[in-house]
């Protein structure tokens, strides 16, 4: 992947040379429009738009043109498959470098049930918030239900708009659409800016091409968000050649068993025509290469539970697809909220949980990025909690006399260390008498004989900070030591 720093200077460098290049045909322009009257008729274009009557190489006015390769695929339904954290094309063949697998959808692909997606090998979508500049009959109708279904389900989700762009000006207004319409959402994935529309490289230069995806890019980044281009291979082999495109992520579209398209890129649209549960007829299916400039955040941990055990509060969930490992907060007591640990399983057991409070836990799953940075997901739905169990009270505790001592013994408690040995020797004060980790049994050879010697029996256990934990005690016994 290429280094950010190099992106930002080489973006710099080029919207330099653009701005002094094309500043005289910007001004020329501008005087040209303002001596023009407002026309109530639109242009060809401008119409196209209105009306989201793209034309492309999916789109022939406005309606999805089908690739050559569905019929190939009606027949071959478990195309595009992940198995064992690997992911296959049409010909069971591995996608080295593949790190995840989704759809991309528009109002095309008509009222999906989200949840079934969930169910399935989909690990994110791509959503279609627009087209063209910034007006909300050009809004997609579908955008604000498919982003809340999938904020809802947990499934990462990022988004592009269709452009129609011939300015700068209708670049800053296809931006500004894009940021009207995600505000407020948790976006895992970038905003693709989506170049295809015939009208723009027929009518546009390489060069004004480069200038027009800078400008909404540039819009895009200084509003905090990531930001790539999608277009198919023969867009970026023969039109977006610019040098401003090297610094930026490319999503490229090729509808091939292998993309063949020789630059870099972090996503592939491999195919138009895939088959997924929850969406009626086909739809677009992408591999996800890991972006460079995509924070990915995991999806929120599901099934969070806690049970409690001796010493400790044990916690379990469900496993978060592509998650490399998983962080355990919490509050213990009236404590502080902090971190308690990390495990890259599915379960953590917290030996420090108090016994005498109840403990708090919530769990995150995170992933490294390329540089080896966490990025945890969001927050489960619930926090669980429990307390830590002490040992159980013995049983069948009873006291016999032998030859210098007093014997006691018991049944064992479940989950103890040791015996902690308690008592009153005579007329003396309520201490410590011995302890035993080897046994059920437990011999006081500095019993009295000629006074009572009163007894008490507390399992214990030790706790994650190395302190002996006492359970609870059954009833005393006595005696005498023998002679």
């Amino acid at each position: 992947m290429k280094n950010k720093g190099v992106k930002r200077v080489l973006a710099m460098a080029v919207a330099t040379v653009l701005v002094l290049e094309t500043l005289p045909s910007v001004t020329v322009f501008a005087e040209e429009t303002e001596s023009t009257s407002v026309q109530e008729d639109l242009t060809e274009p401008q119409q196209a738009q209105r009306e989201d009557r793209s034309n492309s190489w999916r789109y022939k006015d406005g309606t999805p043109i089908l690739s050559d390769t569905a019929e190939y695929l009606r027949s071959s339904s478990d195309a595009w498959y992940e198995e064992d954290g690997k992911f296959y094309n049409d010909q069971g063949e591995e996608i080295t470098g593949a790190v995840a697998k989704g759809i991309d959808v528009s109002k095309w692909n008509g009222d999906i049930d989200w949840a079934k997606v969930k169910a399935t090998d989909v690990d994110y979508a791509i959503i279609r918030c627009g087209y063209g500049d910034d007006e909300t009959s050009q809004d997609d109708p579908y955008w604000k239900t498919n982003a809340d279904a999938c904020t809802k389900e947990g499934i990462p989700f990022g988004t592009y708009i269709y452009s129609y762009a011939d300015s700068v000006t209708a670049a800053k207004s296809e931006a500004n659409h894009v940021l009207r319409l995600i505000k407020g959402y948790d976006l895992s994935y970038p905003i693709y800016y989506d170049l295809e529309e015939n009208s723009v490289r027929e009518e546009l230069s390489t060069k004004e091409i480069a200038e027009v995806a800078q400008t909404f890019c540039s819009i895009i980044e200084d509003a905090g968000y990531d930001v790539a281009v999608y277009a198919n291979k023969d867009w970026f082999t023969n039109y977006l050649t610019d040098s401003y495109f090297d610094t930026v992520d490319h999503w490229v579209a090729q509808y091939n068993s292998t993309c063949t398209y020789q630059g870099e890129y972090s996503m592939w649209q491999c195919t138009d025509s895939g088959t997924v549960d929850g969406i009626e007829g086909k739809v677009d299916l992408n591999m996800d290469f890991g972006a460079e400039t995509t924070n990915k955040k995991p999806e929120a941990v599901q099934n969070l539970k806690a049970s409690s055990k001796i010493g400790a509060v044990n916690l379990s969930w469900s496993e978060v697809k592509r998650a490399d490992g998983y962080l355990v907060y919490g509050i213990r007591g009236s404590g502080k909220y902090g971190y308690i640990g990390m495990t890259s399983k599915t379960s953590f057991s917290d030996t420090k949980a108090l016994t005498s409070d109840y403990n708090f836990y919530w769990v995150f799953a995170y992933r490294k990025d390329s540089e080896g940075n966490m990025i945890a997901g969001s927050a489960p739905e619930k926090y669980v909690y429990g307390k830590a169990q002490k040992c159980e009270a013995v049983t069948d505790l009873k006291a016999y006399s032998v030859s210098g001592g007093v014997k006691l013994t018991w049944t064992k408690s479940e989950g103890a260390e040791g015996y902690l040995v308690y008592g009153i020797r005579g007329e003396g004060s309520y201490g410590y008498i011995g302890m035993t980790t080897t046994g059920t049994t437990f011999t006081d050879k500095n019993a009295l004989r000629d006074e009572y010697n009163f007894y008490w029996v507390f399992p214990y256990h030790t706790d994650g900070n190395g302190n002996k934990v006492a359970g609870g005690t059954a009833h005393y016994v006595y005696g005498r030591a023998g002679l």
